[in-house]
């Protein structure tokens, strides 16, 4: 940790030789002789040399000729610290400081890509990067790419948007296919094609140098191999679902069994029972979804409940398929069937 040097500032009655250090995880003052009442009004520490900009947060001690300013935070390393201390009619005494040395040492990967099966549909809609720690933001679109059979990387294939879609921990991003090459009939899906080809294998490819939140490089790449299977334009249907349920006074987990494959993400917040509080997990390549309940379950009549808006791989809700043929401006059957429902219950019984 660095140590100020001692300043020297003279007064119009006084010389006073004031020092200002830091130690034991306290901003210290010393050299004055003057009473200060208020300790918060002449010293403060701030991050870095810009004005207007609001001191640190902390606690404040003082006794005979020794200020002590306490941080309610740790300093951050690789930050640099500002400490100013002014008596009034005097010049202001600063000193500069270095948070601790910033460990370069690489300790965030990427821990899973979902969807988690190896084989996705033609029109897959959106990919999730889990890594283990918060990441950088506005770096993805240099680091993540999506290679053909060949290595080659395939151009045009995600929707490179500005504002990165991250979670609020940073330790998730939605990298979503270019809708434009999936949709039938628009002009990029008519002119470019669909990023992904039925009967072709791809790999999703993260760099190693991405960064993370700490400004250090990931400890390895990561790539996921899959194959591409037929597009689905087929909105799922609750009625489909196999709901195994768990027996009154056990705490055991509720199962439920999808036809295909769902949305990884959408499964932890759109599913969930009715009045119950339980944990969520999700398993058997986003096929299973099961659901454990903080307190044991009374034998009775219970309901599953989904949102409208969960998906499948290629965007489908449960309402609506993502991308429906249309005749003469009108929705088909399989989309206006169920147009406008909010939410889907499936009722099951304990006993």
């Amino acid at each position: 940790m660095a140590i100020a040097a001692v300043a020297l500032t003279a007064g119009p009655a006084t010389a006073q030789k004031i020092s200002i250090q830091y130690e034991d995880g306290d901003f210290k003052v010393t050299g004055w002789t003057v009473p200060v009442p208020d300790p918060e009004g002449v010293f403060g520490v701030y991050v870095g040399t810009g004005n207007n900009i609001p001191p640190l947060l902390g606690s404040y001690s003082a006794g005979r000729g020794l200020l002590v300013f306490h941080p309610r935070f740790p300093l951050a390393p690789g930050v640099h610290y500002r400490a100013v201390f002014q008596l009034r009619g005097e010049d202001p005494v600063v000193a500069f400081f270095d948070g601790p040395p910033q460990d370069t040492t690489p300790v965030t990967r990427v821990e899973q890509i979902y969807p988690s099966t190896n084989v996705l549909p033609a029109n897959e809609l959106k990919l999730y990067v889990y890594f283990s720690a918060p990441m950088s933001r506005g770096e993805a679109w240099q680091h993540i790419r999506l290679l053909d059979e060949a290595g080659k990387a395939v151009p045009l294939a995600f929707l490179e948007l500005d504002q990165e879609l991250w979670d609020p921990d940073n330790q998730r991003l939605t990298v979503l296919f270019d809708p434009g090459r999936i949709k039938r009939g628009l002009v990029p899906e008519q002119e470019i094609g669909p990023p992904l080809v039925e009967g072709k294998k791809f790999t999703i490819a993260v760099d190693k140098d991405w960064q993370d939140a700490r400004g250090i490089s990931l400890v390895e790449g990561f790539e996921k191999a899959f194959s591409v299977g037929p597009a689905d334009r087929i909105s799922p249907d609750p009625k489909q679902w196999k709901i195994t349920a768990p027996k009154a006074g056990t705490s055991d987990a509720l199962v439920v069994d999808f036809p295909k494959p769902m949305d990884y993400a959408l499964l932890q917040r759109l599913l969930s029972v009715a009045g119950i509080a339980g944990d969520i997990t999700v398993d058997r390549e986003e096929t299973e979804w099961r659901f454990t309940p903080h307190a044991a379950w009374k034998a009775g009549s219970y309901s599953l409940v989904a949102d409208a808006t969960l998906e499948d791989l290629a965007g489908n809700h449960l309402d609506r398929a993502f991308d429906v043929d249309t005749q003469d401006g009108h929705l088909e059957e399989d989309e206006s069937r169920r147009a406008g429902t909010k939410t889907f219950t499936v009722p099951f019984e304990t006993r």
